[in-house]
């Protein structure tokens, strides 16, 4: 798949990992890659400018990537845009909201350029019926072979 055509947006508060994963997405050939440090700067960007992905931290202030997600996901204009959140915690309460949330996927820092490269293939060819983007990870996490399927970090298939 060509992302020559689709803008991106990095939401990242440490200016190094920032501009890593601006890098990372210009690779894989993103027409624009817009960098904001935190929530409330995304957002305000994101009222003006079409953005086709959004890679997001979790922990920044003064809005974090979660409280983010939850103002794309009420916008019927942003709803659909694919929102990854990245973090370095991989507690199992941490999954399970970002996929509450609407997350379409969670990787866990750091990672590779491969790992985000097959993360964002995948969020723009995974359609659901309800949010053409969106992974409907509930009714699909107890099917390991769906997509790149990784278990909650306790390792169990049930939620």
């Amino acid at each position: 798949m060509s992302f020559s055509s689709k803008f991106a947006m990095v939401v990242e508060d440490d200016p190094c990992f920032r501009a890593i994963a601006e890098l990372m997405l210009q690779r894989m050939n993103f027409k624009s890659v817009v960098a904001e440090e935190d929530g409330e700067q995304a957002w305000a960007h994101l009222n003006f400018m079409r953005f086709d992905f959004i890679l997001s931290d979790w922990n920044m202030a003064p809005m974090d990537g979660v409280d983010l997600l939850r103002c794309v996901r009420a916008n019927r204009n942003l709803s659909k845009i694919p929102f990854v959140l990245m973090s370095a915690d991989l507690s199992l309460n941490s999954w399970r909201k970002a996929i509450d949330a609407g997350a379409t996927d969670f990787l866990v820092k750091p990672f590779s350029w491969e790992q985000l490269h097959e993360t964002v293939r995948i969020a723009f060819s995974t359609p659901c019926a309800d949010q053409s983007n969106i992974i409907n990870f509930r009714s699909r996490r107890d099917n390991p072979m769906f997509g790149r399927f990784r278990p909650p970090p306790d390792g169990t298939l049930r939620g």
